[in-house]
């Protein structure tokens, strides 16, 4: 998955000419997300970093759902499930997002 940059700035100077203070947020939210997204989607390391984190929950999920999982296995576990990959999907949604609105 790459992420160029998916909103010329034409578009944007349009899109904070129609919305202003509004548009200029939505803007900021981009700046913000868009290294951190780079550094993940567009990199070698990124995607394997990401990669690694999905099949050690998966790993994790199956010794949780076996009971085997020890208390650092089960700890380590949610974190991923309930923080990391949850993170991680969530910058991805909301830059998706103010990308979209720009475009409209």
């Amino acid at each position: 998955m790459e992420i160029d940059q998916p909103v010329s700035l034409d578009e944007i100077q349009k899109y904070l000419l129609r919305n202003r203070r509004r548009g200029a947020a939505v803007v900021s939210t981009l700046g913000k997300l868009a290294p951190f997204l780079h550094a993940v989607l567009n990199t070698e390391v990124g995607l394997e970093i990401l990669k690694d984190d999905i099949l050690r929950t998966d790993d994790l999920m199956m010794k949780v759902y076996r009971e085997e999982a020890s208390e650092i296995e089960l700890a380590e576990f949610r974190y991923l499930r309930d923080f990391r990959l949850p993170l991680i999907a969530d910058r991805l949604k909301v830059y998706l997002e103010k990308v979209e609105a720009i475009k409209k």
